[in-house]
C-alpha cells in the first residue's frame, strides 16, 4: 500500500518561500502543500494561484498550527522570524526545516539549542533541521567526494565569492548571518573540519550598499587541520548573481563555478570554459539542492535518518563562528 502523502505548512511567500511551494508542490514526490501562512494576502493568492494550488491561508505560523493538521512546516519568512518560528514549532512538537540562520543573535541561538536539547530527550528524534542545502548541491557533492578520495592529495586553501544583486535594506551584520553563515558551514561540512578562527576585513562601500551598511566585506580564517580560507561577500553588486569556489589542492585546483559547473585543473592541463549569462539571484543556481534537500528531509518526516541534514547544533556552531567576528 502506498503512503499518504505528507502535509507540509510552508511559512513565508517571499522568494525563498515561493520557491519551496513550487519544490513540494511540484518536484517532490509524496507531499501536499497544506497550508500557506503569509501576512501578506496579496503575495499568498500570487504564489499559489502561479501554481494552480487550493489549500488553507493564514497570516501567522501559529495561526497555521492551530488551523490545520500537518506532518511538517518549512519556515521561510525573513530571517528576523526564525527563532520565534523555531521555538514555537518545538514547543508544539512540530518538525520543521527551518532556512538559515537559526537566528540572527547567538544569545537566541544558545535558547534554541537548549530548547531542541529538551526535545530530543522528550521526542527523541531532532525535530529541527537548518537549510543549508548546499550540503545537497550535486556540486559540492561531488566536490566532498574528490576531497576524501584523496586523489588531488591534501587541501590547502580555499577562495570562496557570494555576491548577490541586491539585498535591499540589509545591514552590515546581516552579510555575516544571512550570506556568509553559508560559507562557514558549507566549508566545515565539505572538509569534516572545525573553524579554528575568523576575522573581517573592511574597506570601501559600493556605492548600491544601504547607507551606513558595509558591503561588500572579505572574510579570512583557518581551520582546526590548518586550511586557509578567504571569502568575500558582496549583497548589492548589481551585475548579477555570483557564487564560486576555488579549492587548492597540493596536486590540483578544483573550481566550482556560477552554474556549477566543475573544473579541475592538473597535469598542466586547464579544460577550456565556455561564455554564459548570469542570473539574477539564487534560485536558479541552487534549484536542485533546494529538491534534494526537501526530498531528504520529508524522509525524516517518515522515519528515515539523515547524516546531512544540518541541525540546531549546526546552526549554533554557524552562529558561534560568526560571533567572533562581531
Amino acid at each position: 500500500m502506498a503512503e499518504a502523502n505528507l502535509k507540509i505548512g510552508v511559512v513565508g511567500a517571499g522568494v525563498m518561500g515561493s520557491g519551496h511551494v513550487e519544490y513540494l508542490s511540484q518536484e517532490v514526490p509524496g507531499v501536499t502543500v497544506a497550508a500557506l501562512a503569509e501576512p501578506n494576502e496579496s503575495m499568498r493568492r500570487s504564489v499559489l494561484e502561479r501554481w494552480n494550488l487550493t489549500c488553507p491561508e493564514f497570516s501567522t505560523l501559529e495561526e497555521m498550527l492551530d488551523g490545520v493538521d500537518l506532518d511538517g512546516v518549512v519556515i521561510a519568512s525573513p530571517d528576523r522570524f526564525h527563532a520565534e518560528s523555531v521555538t514555537l514549532c518545538l514547543s508544539r512538537a512540530m518538525p520543521a526545516l527551518c532556512e538559515k540562520p537559526l537566528a540572527q543573535t547567538l544569545e537566541d541561538g544558545d535558547k534554541l539549542a537548549q530548547l531542541a536539547q529538551q526535545s530530543l530527550k522528550d521526542v527523541g528524534r531532532p525535530l529541527i533541521h537548518l537549510g543549508f542545502m548546499r550540503r545537497f548541491d550535486p556540486p559540492f557533492v561531488e566536490v566532498k567526494r574528490l576531497i576524501e578520495s584523496g586523489e588531488l592529495g591534501a587541501i590547502l586553501y580555499i577562495n570562496a565569492s557570494t555576491r548577490n544583486v541586491a539585498s535591499p535594506g540589509i545591514k552590515s551584520e546581516e552579510l555575516l548571518t544571512n550570506i556568509a553563515v553559508h560559507e562557514v558551514d558549507t566549508l566545515r561540512w565539505l572538509l569534516a573540519d572545525e573553524w579554528s578562527n575568523l576575522q573581517v576585513l573592511k574597506g570601501r562601500s559600493a556605492s548600491a550598499a544601504p547607507e551606513g551598511t558595509q558591503d561588500p566585506i572579505v572574510l579570512t580564517g583557518t581551520t582546526s587541520k590548518g586550511v586557509v580560507v578567504v571569502a568575500d561577500i558582496f549583497a548589492n553588486n548589481t551585475y548579477g548573481y555570483d557564487v564560486r569556489c576555488e579549492l587548492t589542492f597540493e596536486r590540483g585546483v578544483v573550481r566550482v563555478g556560477i552554474w556549477g559547473d566543475i573544473t579541475v585543473v592538473k597535469e598542466h592541463e586547464h579544460p577550456a570554459h565556455p561564455a554564459f549569462e548570469l542570473g539574477e539571484n539564487w534560485i536558479a543556481r541552487f534549484r536542485q539542492a533546494y529538491i534534494n534537500e526537501l526530498v531528504e528531509w520529508t524522509g525524516t518526516l517518515r522515519g528515515k535518518e539523515s547524516p546531512d541534514l544540518a541541525t540546531i547544533e549546526d546552526g549554533l556552531r554557524a552562529l558561534q563562528v560568526l560571533d567572533w567576528v562581531v
